[in-house]
């Protein structure tokens, strides 16, 4: 049969004179308008703005272009330098994304464009093919057609007879239907094939999901979901999609965490994907993935993601969640199927020495900085081009703007064969706040940053990518492990705050005392260090540790127990501190005090001493220095009395609050 259909595919290709057909591309521009950034879309060079639109108070612009050829087309978008329709005509504009997408017979591609650049694409069956305009074979008719394949006693011919009666444009059936003819069918992967098959003969696309039970394996069944999703028939409309919130998207994370069993965890992650009204951000799925163990499990689960993916342009990144090669190879393919563009995972193929030295020569050719940028830009968007860590950095060697490296740096990452170098590109910037910037991308794409001579705290936000992580770790064996890499990475610092964070994570005081002493080297704050002696329920331990402290940063910790200093020696620290004739050298000195790990002092003290400091703003600036000397915070409130302005004591307490927060 195939030799049959192959040899009329032959001759019909040989028949002169036939005619190409040809489908619609709608391509839509969402929230954009003229305070927001304008776009320009080519589709093999023809060209296409947003700031055409006629509304511009309109959130959705469509542009359907109608009678292009099918088959292969190359898509461009690029932001608009101006948003002025007279300037249109330039050729000037900067190229945000390039790809290639297939464009099928009997199908509309939809090209929607955002108004922050990302880029996504979907497929809609074109009017007078859709599913559900038919009506199902008769009765009679199905019965007949039952009893003719279950006559057969080989499970492949009953598999062809029911691709047959698929494959027959003639033929329309019920989802009730369709399950009929499948279940006679023995192979799950052929059962998969034939759903999919289907699909497009369906009256009642509505009730197809429904189907999904016939599958015994859980993949399958997952990857039927996930077909059908795609089609668009179980999900929610897309424009009545959301944003999912940061407190939604926490509670969802607890949620699926207090999951006793991964498949219970894979489970509610299905659900959530399936059947929420929310979009969510690759980032988003990221740490979603992070919680299933499951390289399989996550495969699933990453292709039911994909239509609710609010940055599809970023979705490819996704493929570092996956240590398999195989796996990374499978999501590549599944990213090309979807219109995107795959990260090379595996060999890649070096631009040869000659081809760069001419693009390196080309690029130093251009006479103006922009026009050197703009180069270099496409030399990283080119998919067909990659690139080992030091020819990108002699590309950015030929951009002065450090803000433009920073861009382009980024965009490079995808291009990169030797990504474990890529880290030592942070000096190609001179300023520590970009090194600190590329460092944080460095961690987001999983690597290991490179120590920039300046110790830089980790970030919030990396932090709590770090904690997900951690936590997500099933057993305590691998949880001490992943918290024992962190503090041995040369390139990590953290706060006193962050490693007492780290260090609950683990239950075993033994492993908890071991892990502080190996977090001294990363603590940014050595000077209270000391504090996290509270660790410790454990006597033994508790004074192991503040041995340890105190050796190292010689504060002494005295077992935990702060003594407020003597009578005689508050006298005479009160004395010094009036000696100074002018309040800014009283304020200096008091800052000195406050500062000094080793002075503690009762609230009576602290109010004493800032009462002597005539400036409310600096009263307020030394009463938060003195909160961790105080031996009697349940007190401290009594410092309200140094303040007139409501404002002021508000200030202090919220200090309080957070330092309480952060100490817990």
């Amino acid at each position: 049969m195939k030799t049959l259909l192959s040899t009329i595919m032959v001759c019909f290709l040989a028949i002169p004179g036939i005619a190409q057909t040809t489908s619609t591309v709608n391509i839509i521009f969402r929230g954009i308008t003229k305070t927001t950034n304008n776009y320009e879309v080519r589709i093999d060079d023809r060209r296409y703005f947003s700031n055409t639109n006629t509304n511009n108070s309109a959130t959705v612009y469509k542009i359907a272009v109608n009678n292009i050829l099918t088959g292969n087309r190359a898509l461009k978008v690029y932001k608009l330098r101006n948003n002025s329709i007279a300037t249109n005509a330039s050729t000037q504009n900067t190229l945000i994304y390039s790809n290639n997408f297939v464009l099928r017979e009997g199908y509309e591609m939809n090209i929607t464009v955002r108004a922050n650049g990302s880029v996504a694409f979907s497929e809609d069956m074109s009017e007078g093919m859709n599913p559900g305009t038919s009506a199902p074979m008769a009765t009679v008719a199905f019965n007949n057609l039952k009893q003719s394949i279950q006559a057969q006693n080989s499970q492949a011919v009953r598999a062809e007879r029911v691709r047959d009666a698929f494959i027959n444009t003639n033929n329309h059936f019920t989802s009730a239907q369709v399950r009929q003819l499948l279940v006679m069918v023995t192979s799950e992967s052929d059962k998969l094939d034939l759903a999919k098959l289907a699909y497009s003969t369906v009256t009642d696309p509505q009730n197809y999901a429904a189907i999904g039970n016939i599958f015994t394996s859980t993949s399958r069944r997952n990857e039927f979901a996930a077909y059908v999703q795609a089609k668009g028939d179980v999900t929610a409309d897309p424009a009545t999609r959301v944003a999912i919130t940061d407190a939604n998207f926490n509670t969802l994370v607890t949620n699926v965490k207090n999951k006793w069993s991964q498949s219970l965890k894979g489970e509610a992650i299905r659900e959530a994907l399936v059947n929420s009204n929310y979009y969510y951000t690759s980032t988003q799925v990221r740490q979603l993935m992070g919680l299933v163990s499951s390289e399989t499990d996550r495969m699933d689960l990453i292709k039911l993601a994909y239509p609710v993916v609010s940055d599809t342009n970023n979705f490819p990144g996704l493929y570092d969640v996956f240590a398999s090669t195989a796996n990374r190879t499978e999501f590549n393919e599944f990213v090309v199927a979807k219109g995107g563009v795959a990260v090379n995972t595996g060999v890649r193929t070096l631009i040869t020495s000659s081809n760069f030295n001419i693009l390196m020569q080309n690029i130093q050719a251009k006479w103006s900085q922009a026009l050197k940028t703009e180069a270099v830009r496409d030399a990283f968007v080119n998919t067909n081009n990659y690139y080992t860590t030091t020819q990108v950095r002699q590309l950015l060697g030929a951009v002065t703007s450090e803000t433009d490296r920073m861009e382009l740096v980024k965009l490079s990452y995808p291009a990169v064969s030797d990504v474990n170098n890529f880290g030592t590109l942070y000096d190609v910037f001179a300023s520590t706040a970009n090194r600190t910037e590329f460092n944080d991308f460095v961690i987001s794409k999983g690597g290991v940053v490179v120590n920039t001579g300046v110790k830089a705290q980790m970030s919030a936000a990396n932090f709590n990518i770090l904690m997900n992580n951690i936590q997500a770790k099933y057993s305590q064996a691998l949880k001490t492990d992943a918290v024992r890499d962190v503090f041995i990475n040369t390139n990590n610092y953290f706060s006193t705050a962050q490693i007492r964070q780290l260090l609950t994570v683990v239950t075993s005081e033994y492993d908890r005392l071991e892990l502080a002493k190996q977090s001294f080297r990363s603590v940014m704050d050595p000077a209270v260090f000391y504090q996290l002696g509270d660790l410790f329920t454990n006597a033994t331990y508790r004074t192991e540790f503040n041995n340890y402290a105190s050796a190292q940063t010689g504060v002494s910790a005295n077992a935990g127990v702060r003594t407020p200093m003597s009578n005689s020696d508050f006298s005479v620290l009160v004395l010094t501190v009036r000696s100074n004739l002018l309040q800014l050298l009283k304020v200096q000195a008091e800052r000195d005090i406050f500062a000094n790990p080793n002075n503690f002092f009762t609230t009576a003290q602290v109010k004493q001493l800032i009462g002597l400091i005539n400036s409310e703003p600096n009263r307020l600036e030394l009463a938060k220095l003195s909160y961790r000397s105080i031996t009697d915070p349940a007190n401290f409130t009594q410092l309200n009395d140094l303040f007139k302005l409501q404002a002021s004591k508000d200030e202090l307490a919220a200090y309080v609050n957070t330092y309480q927060v952060a100490g817990n």
